[in-house]
């Protein structure tokens, strides 16, 4: 399982050099990201650490943690990481690339490490790097742009889709309104999917991603960027699943999404240990407000904001306020630098290992 995506020498791959550039950065851009992280964390600990220090007997409580729960969080909370990264091979399987589940994972894992640890630019960094990745494991660049796009795409609209139902669920819209707007989102999407079919629409979108991924500095020298966008284009066209496969990314994507909440529900029932009163429309909020602040980019992994719209709907949902602060710990630590180490320990273990010499097509 080599990782072609490593190294500094001669052969270092576009991507990571792209990232080292990236690093040089004007000082005030540093200071920016890194003023942005450094206060997303500490207002993390500015709502939790009240709640947490008002426990008693922090020994006591801690042994009274339903590690049953707490066992079945961590493997939840990885098995949807490798989902996400099963979502990725099965569109590159429909696109004629056939990569090992290994080398697939690998490069989600590094990936996911990454837009948990670059400030204010890591869900792009992030989806930059795997399509490096992919390139130099011989896709090409259109399968590997069209993979990794649409993966970000079928998931993030399944989790937009959801939010009003669960947002509903929870008291907090009406459910006819949060069925409307759910069914309108999925109508919008089937456009979209529709749109994509045709070579001037996909020409069009190449165009406006390319124009700003040229102002990203992470992005400004890639070499795929600057690949003509009518070639991508084209091929991307070519690219026709068929409807058993579509049902079968959508369903990867909606399976990995399950077993993420599982993971946050697990972490909660880790504290409470009663599954007869856990308040599934509540932890759904909070899982949406720790997605949607991730999404933001504004703070690696959404720290400050996550963790407070998690703590805030764990305690409307009926939690103690020292409960609910343990259970956002719990998963938190868990979703975020467990996965993230976990990651980069995959980037260091296959680094030293010689990238195959792949030509990619343009």
């Amino acid at each position: 399982m080599a990782d072609a995506n490593s190294g500094h020498g001669p052969h270092a791959p576009p991507l990571l050099r792209d990232i080292i550039r990236a690093a040089r950065r004007p000082t005030w851009r540093v200071v920016f990201d890194w003023t942005l992280a450094v206060a997303g964390i500490g207002i993390a600990v500015w709502r939790l650490a009240p709640t947490i220090a008002s426990i008693r007997q922090p020994a006591a409580d801690l042994a009274r943690l339903h590690w049953v729960w707490l066992a079945l969080a961590a493997p939840a909370a990885f098995g949807g990481l490798m989902l996400y990264g099963e979502l990725h091979r099965q569109l590159l399987c429909a696109g004629g690339a056939r990569l090992t589940v290994g080398a697939v994972q690998a490069v989600n894992f590094v990936g996911n490490a990454i837009t948990l640890t670059v400030p204010s630019a890591g869900v792009t960094a992030g989806a930059a790097y795997a399509v490096a990745a992919y390139r130099n494991r011989g896709v090409d660049t259109g399968l590997a742009l069209w993979a990794v796009t649409a993966a970000a795409v079928v998931s993030g609209l399944e989790l937009v889709a959801a939010g009003p139902i669960t947002l509903a669920a929870d008291g907090l819209l009406p459910v006819a309104g949060a069925a409307a707007l759910s069914g309108a989102i999925v109508v919008g999407a089937v456009a979209l999917g529709w749109a994509l079919r045709r070579p001037g629409s996909v020409r069009a979108i190449l165009r406006m991603t390319s124009a700003v991924a040229r102002r990203l500095p992470v992005l400004r020298t890639a070499k795929w960027v600057r690949t003509g966008v009518d070639g991508l284009s084209d091929r991307i066209a070519l690219l026709r699943p068929t409807a058993s496969t579509w049902l079968r990314v959508f369903g990867v994507a909606l399976l990995s999404w399950l077993v993420d909440y599982t993971a946050l529900a697990a972490c909660v029932l880790a504290v409470t240990g009663d599954p007869r009163h856990l308040p599934l429309a509540s932890v759904g909020v909070g899982y949406l407000a720790v997605q949607a602040s991730i999404g933001l980019q504004l703070t690696p992994a959404g720290a400050g904001a996550a963790d407070s719209g998690l703590l805030a709907a764990l305690i409307a949902g009926g939690l103690a306020d020292p409960a609910a602060a343990v259970a956002v710990v719990l998963y938190r630590v868990l979703a975020w630098p467990v996965l993230a180490a976990s990651g980069w320990l995959v980037f260091v273990t296959t680094a030293r290992l010689r990238p195959p010499a792949h030509r990619p097509t343009a």
